[in-house]
């Protein structure tokens, strides 16, 4: 398949949106994968929810099968998780209050980066930082967009390499909740969690499942057939649906994650709804 287009009929359960830190609106990242022919998506933004009703709105008009979806940042010994939330319900606003917090961790983590830059010689504007984000979730991207504004960088993966990436001098640890703390946040809201890109901590997915993990993102930008194949036999192992997507952000921000790119077998997306119907079903 041409990495730039997809296939049609494609899904892709992993997409990024100007609520979070991705470059486009909800409804235009829609637009994107009907074009593409995608048919089923979900827009995962980072810590917020607050895209989803305009993405959903957007997919209904445009005959597009649409599921509810976050991605939430986890931490445990001292290594990064990032959590996938399907298929959730937050009407009465639990899962948002809970999200709330960590975005306002969030901002405290890119002003303290502001900081270090402005050390480094490197001085930008929160006002503009928090222009890029336009109301959405303040992430590195946006800081990363600046410098490329001022000609700090050449682009934004320069910036990354240089001073955003974990291990650079402006990279600011972010306090982050457990895995199991996450995984509670979203089965009370009534989805399914999901370990995002899990990559080499296939060694921790015993403990998430005791946590009560459903499921790993076995098909993502850059996994090759023999990776794919290792995810597999791990999620067989314990049980766990396999689902995946492109982590589409915009070509800008994420050069090689195109939307629709990742050949994600529809199988997923039924084993994904009817693993959230039966946890549905056990909690009544």
């Amino acid at each position: 398949m041409d990495r730039r287009t997809a296939l049609r009929g494609s899904i892709d359960l992993h997409l990024h949106t100007n609520a979070s830190d991705g470059l486009y609106s909800p409804r235009e990242v829609v637009a994107l994968a009907q074009e593409k022919g995608v048919a089923a998506i979900a827009v995962t933004d980072h810590d917020t929810i607050k895209g989803l009703d305009e993405a959903a709105s957007a997919a209904a008009e445009m005959g597009l099968d649409f599921l509810t979806g976050v991605e939430i940042s986890a931490e445990v010994d001292e290594i990064e998780v990032h959590i996938l939330g399907y298929c959730f319900d937050d009407r009465d606003g639990s899962l948002e209050r809970d999200l709330a917090r960590f975005r306002e961790a969030r901002l405290g983590r890119a002003q303290e980066m502001l900081e270090r830059l402005r050390r480094l010689g490197m001085p930008l504007d929160w006002g503009r930082v928090l222009a890029l984000a336009e109301g959405g979730t303040v992430g590195r991207p946006h800081i990363a967009r600046a410098l490329v504004e001022e000609g700090f960088v050449a682009s934004v993966p320069e910036a990354f390499a240089k001073y955003l990436a974990q291990g650079q001098p402006a990279f600011v640890p972010r306090i982050k909740a457990t895995p199991a703390q996450v995984i509670r946040l979203i089965r009370e809201a009534g989805g399914v969690p999901v370990l995002a890109h899990p990559w080499g901590l296939q060694g921790m997915v015993a403990s998430f499942v005791e946590e009560g993990l459903e499921g790993l993102e076995v098909y993502y930008t850059g996994y090759t057939a023999e990776m794919i194949a290792a995810l597999r036999q791990v999620a067989d192992e314990f049980g766990l649906i396999c689902t995946g997507g492109s982590d589409f952000h915009g070509l800008e921000v994420a050069p090689t994650n195109i939307l629709g790119g990742v050949h994600v077998p529809r199988r997923c997306l039924a084993a994904l709804k009817r693993r959230h119907r039966e946890l549905a079903a056990s909690r009544k």
